[in-house]
């Protein structure tokens, strides 16, 4: 192995992995992606291990399964001595810094050295076009009402502001610290709401892409879990869920560009051979699937994410059909920088995966509460062709991913699937244990007060540590 590669991990919000050109996607340009995946290892069945920012990202950082670190909605506090990727990264020699949305509750390190923009005080996603007092709390407008194009000049947007950070941090590495390895996290608040995208990406999509078709009856037959999602997020017209899928598509087109020129800066500089490249997202996005929008179900519009590594010379493209998750990186990175992995991790390095090998493990968990309603969990297992989903009120979902992609027809209680299903029972209550599932929810501790209470999303950190709000 070549001296320890730079490593730059570029992370979306709430990417529905199959809005992607090599994906299938009929109608997105996604050009910089697909030449990013064209050159990568890529995970085709890779899942977040909750389909909600916090608990996701806490994941990610720790290496560990919601059932361990306790975090499972978004006012959820993580230990502030927790051991996490970049901590461990920073004692093997490595200059770790953040840029963008971080959702970290409390203390907003982690083990980043540097963290020169991003959500320190505010929310991750700025409100668009501003901050309005109708829009309640966090001040966004609606999750799917609030679409189209963006209200806010190109320049002061955290896409774009996140471009321009990440070039001037690249330029000062070379010219300060280049014998350094570096591990840059990349953070973009899109393709989250407010989606609001330029105008010319929306007017692109605006009238090419419609919602899905859902079965009126979908929604009786459906577990209570989905009942409750499509109930809170759900019955939008056709005409504005339409205008919210152009403008999801905008968004994700313009993430793409952002990315092409990241990485276009990266090969200017002289660092694309010697850097690993990582693009994932912490959950995906249902866009009107079941009738729901947003995430936190087990579908896989919600919780499949987009996963794919690049490393010139080292890591030979290819599609890897693993199941794996972000609870993976964390061994993976420690595995790529010469670190030794720390007890706690729950995940498995990729490594052996990036080298052509395949993983051990044979299944992926996810788990996930609803909301504001911690009488409302479940937790899914996906293992071979089959995924099921068992819930604290008993109701199970059951589906045959290789016959039944899109998860219409929920097998659970058909005699023909009653060792599968029983098998997956087994380990979905071993893992899950989901008699202590409320003791867990109930003990974690939280904020009183959200980001999004504090006026600006974004905020500058200058090189005397003095913090300030970026606006809007």
């Amino acid at each position: 192995m070549p001296s320890r590669p730079n490593i730059l991990f570029i992370f979306s919000d709430q990417h529905n992995a199959r809005v992607l050109g090599h994906a299938g996607d009929p109608v997105i340009r996604t050009p910089n992606l697909d030449r990013l995946a064209d050159e990568s290892v890529v995970f085709a069945r890779a899942y977040c291990q909750n389909p909600l920012c916090v608990p996701s990202r806490t994941t990610l950082m720790t290496g560990q399964y919601c059932r361990t670190h306790g975090l499972y909605e978004n006012p959820d506090i993580m230990e502030p001595n927790s051991p996490t990727f970049p901590r461990t990264l920073a004692t093997v020699g490595y200059r770790t810094c953040l840029i963008g949305k971080a959702h970290f509750n409390g203390e907003q390190f982690h083990g980043y050295q540097q963290r020169p923009y991003g959500d320190l005080y505010g929310q991750g996603h700025q409100p668009d076009p501003c901050r309005k007092p109708e829009f309640g709390e966090a001040g966004l407008g609606g999750m799917v009402e609030n679409a189209g194009p963006t209200g806010i000049p190109l320049p002061l947007t955290q896409t774009e502001i996140c471009v321009a950070e990440a070039a001037k941090w690249l330029q000062a590495h070379c010219g300060l610290h280049g014998a350094q390895p570096f591990c840059l996290s990349l953070h973009f608040d899109k393709p989250h709401f407010p989606v609001r995208c330029p105008s010319r990406y929306f007017e692109h999509y605006s009238g090419c892409v419609s919602p899905p078709r859902v079965p009126e009856d979908y929604a009786e037959a459906a577990v209570p879990f989905v009942r409750r999602a499509i109930r809170c997020f759900g019955g939008k017209s056709d005409e504005v869920a339409a205008t919210c899928i152009a403008a999801y598509y905008g968004c994700v087109e313009w993430v793409d560009d952002a990315i092409g020129r990241v990485l276009e800066t990266l090969d200017h500089l002289g660092l694309g051979e010697n850097t690993v490249v990582i693009y994932s997202a912490d959950h995906g996005d249902l866009l009107g699937d079941k009738g729901a929008w947003n995430k936190t179900l087990f579908f896989d519009s919600s919780s499949r994410i987009p996963l794919m590594v690049r490393w010139p010379g080292e890591f030979q493209p290819r599609h890897a059909d693993d199941l794996v998750g972000l609870i993976d990186l964390f061994p993976t990175l420690c595995d790529l920088a010469g670190a030794s992995t720390p007890d706690q991790c729950e995940g498995e390095s990729l490594l052996p995966v990036l080298r052509g090998g395949t993983l051990a493990r044979d299944h992926v968990f996810c788990e996930s509460v609803f909301l504001g309603f911690p009488e409302a969990a479940g937790c899914m297992v996906r293992r071979g062709d089959w995924k099921l989903s068992l819930y604290l009120d008993g109701s199970r979902e059951l589906y045959n991913m290789a016959a039944d992609p899109d998860e219409w027809e929920n097998r659970s209680g058909d005699p023909a699937c009653e060792e599968i299903e029983s098998d997956l029972y087994r380990r979905v209550v071993a893992f899950w244990c989901p008699d202590e599932q409320r003791d867990r929810v109930q003990r974690t501790p939280k904020v009183r007060r959200q980001k999004h209470c504090f006026p600006y999303s974004n905020q500058f950190m200058s090189g005397d540590g003095i913090v300030f709000s970026g606006r809007p």
